[in-house]
């Protein structure tokens, strides 16, 4: 095996996929952005009629990671298989379960650091203001992390993986900053789109939340092709990590 990943080779061919035959990405995306904008204008009402608890914020996350987790399936299937297969028909499916499952353990291992400072302020009320700290174990923890991240496409293509040393990437670092562009870039669209509402919301505030739906479409189509991009950068960075 290779062994090893170019950086501007990944993140090119990330982007040429996001914008190749975009009108059909735009297309395949509206049934996963359709289900989180409801999910989260319930969520909404929920939190606004101080009906929401602590359970039901983490229910949102989890039902988020579950959707994502089809999407991911579709974006590796697309591209290490060649195959095209729609989100509804992979959503709530038996792998795309498991892969919620495996990118669930994958991302409490890259927040660990932040829920056990969490934990330690909120529930054992001791305080821990070494914020430096916190921030360098949580960029450890996420590049051991994304060292594991190749058992998602594994999974996909019904590889055999085990957590072990043997699973462990030698690109953590090279993931770790294709990443942090990849979700630099989408910030710029995201900021713009939101000064954009907010600027609504101020002009037209008898007609926002009757329209606000809407703007949420918007916002989550953008969280969307970031979704994809970043399952294409693990799919095209494990194809040449693989390739001999």
């Amino acid at each position: 095996m290779k062994n090893d990943i170019s950086i501007g080779k990944t993140l090119a061919s990330s982007f040429q996929y996001l914008f190749s035959n975009f009108s059909q990405r735009l297309k395949d995306g509206f049934p996963a952005v359709i289900f989180i904008t409801i999910a989260f204008n319930i969520l909404n009402y929920l939190m606004s009629n101080k009906i929401a608890t602590n359970f039901t914020i983490i229910f949102f996350f989890l039902f988020v990671m579950i959707i994502t987790s089809a999407i991911g399936v579709c974006v590796h299937e697309d591209i290490l298989n060649k195959k095209r297969i729609s989100f509804l028909k992979e959503f709530l499916s038996s792998r795309s379960l498991r892969y919620f499952f495996n990118f669930l353990a994958l991302t409490l291992i890259a927040l660990s650091p932040l829920l056990i400072h969490f934990i330690m302020r909120k529930v054992l009320n001791i305080q821990n203001e070494n914020a430096s700290a916190i921030l360098i174990f949580w960029i450890f923890t996420t590049i051991f992390s994304l060292k594991l991240i190749f058992i998602l496409p594994k999974l996909t293509l019904g590889m055999n993986f085990k957590y072990n040393v043997k699973e462990l990437n030698l690109i953590g670092s090279k993931l770790f900053l294709l990443f942090t562009i990849v979700t630099v870039i989408f910030l710029v669209p995201s900021m713009i789109y939101l000064t954009l509402q907010l600027s609504f919301m101020t002009s037209y505030k008898n007609i926002y939340q009757t329209i606000k739906p809407l703007f949420d479409v918007g916002s989550f189509y953008i969280s969307y092709l970031n979704y994809l991009t970043v399952f294409a950068v693990v799919s095209f960075a494990f194809k040449d990590y693989s390739s001999k």
